[in-house]
């Protein structure tokens, strides 16, 4: 009894053909064009592996399946996570802390703003301020008259150090020129005396001075004494003391012309 193919549209017609003619299955199946076949069906088997695969890779991309690693690759991944996480920690503190200190720099630098601003103003009022009482102040010849401000001496061995600050009043109009005289009072031999210091000359302090108001020409060299200035002028030097003098005040006079302008007494300590 002949067996029926279940799908016989899929048997080769050759096939059936000899099958029909009786000829073995053998025979019919190695009929001309049958290597053809082979290679197409091949063919088609490695097109649909190909298919296959690629549809299995794109489901896998679109339901997330992670590709496998090994264990010291995701170690590594890992460790290296953490060394990225630190160093952002890191960056972040060292960030906040150069905003903290910017923010504190301009602060300050806003506040000393604030303060030079407020400073300038109120020495623009003074200045204003005192333009408008000079102006109301009456011009009087005696106030343009030479003072001693101030008046140090202090002992250096046998000689005395000494400082002055002379100042003008009022708007003088012209330059005082005049001298310094020292007199001593102590004592000598047990005996009060007074007597008049000279300059020691052979210092170099001996005669400087300072004039605010640029003047003319500066003291003579040859006198350490002598006075030219405007408003104001600081004299300094050191005087000769004779030996065997104790000096327990000195008196220090403004003079000009021979006339006495101004003086004042600085007591010394024993």
């Amino acid at each position: 009894m002949k067996r029926r193919p279940l799908f016989p549209a899929l048997v080769p017609r050759r096939l059936r053909r000899g099958a029909a003619l009786g000829a073995p299955p053998e025979v019919a199946g190695l009929s001309t064009g049958s290597p053809g076949r082979v290679v197409v069906l091949l063919v088609l088997l490695a097109l649909g592996a190909a298919l296959g695969t690629g549809l299995y890779e794109s489901a896998r991309r679109l339901v997330g399946v992670a590709p496998q690693i090994s264990a010291s690759e995701l170690a590594q991944l890992r460790a290296e996570n953490q060394r990225l996480i630190a160093d952002n920690e890191r960056l972040q503190g060292s960030l906040a802390a150069s905003e903290s200190r910017l923010a504190i720099e301009r602060a300050a630098k806003d506040q000393l703003a604030a303060d030079l601003r407020a400073a300038q103003k109120e020495m623009g009022d003074m200045r204003n301020d005192l333009a408008f009482f000079d102006q109301l102040i009456p011009m009087d010849p005696r106030q343009a008259q030479v003072s001693i401000r101030s008046a140090e001496l202090e002992r250096q061995g046998a000689l005395l150090r000494y400082r002055v600050l002379l100042m003008r009043g009022g708007r003088p109009s012209g330059e005082f020129t005049g001298r310094l005289q020292f007199s001593a009072s102590g004592t000598r031999a047990g005996t009060a005396a007074t007597i008049d210091l000279h300059p020691f000359l052979v210092s170099a302090e001996a005669g400087e001075a300072e004039s605010a108001s640029a003047p003319a020409a500066a003291p003579s060299l040859a006198d350490p004494l002598a006075l030219r200035f405007r408003q104001y002028q600081r004299a300094e030097g050191t005087l000769e003391v004779p030996a065997g003098f104790v000096v327990r005040s000195v008196t220090v006079r403004v003079v000009e012309g021979g006339v006495v302008r101004s003086q004042s007494t600085v007591n010394l300590p024993a």
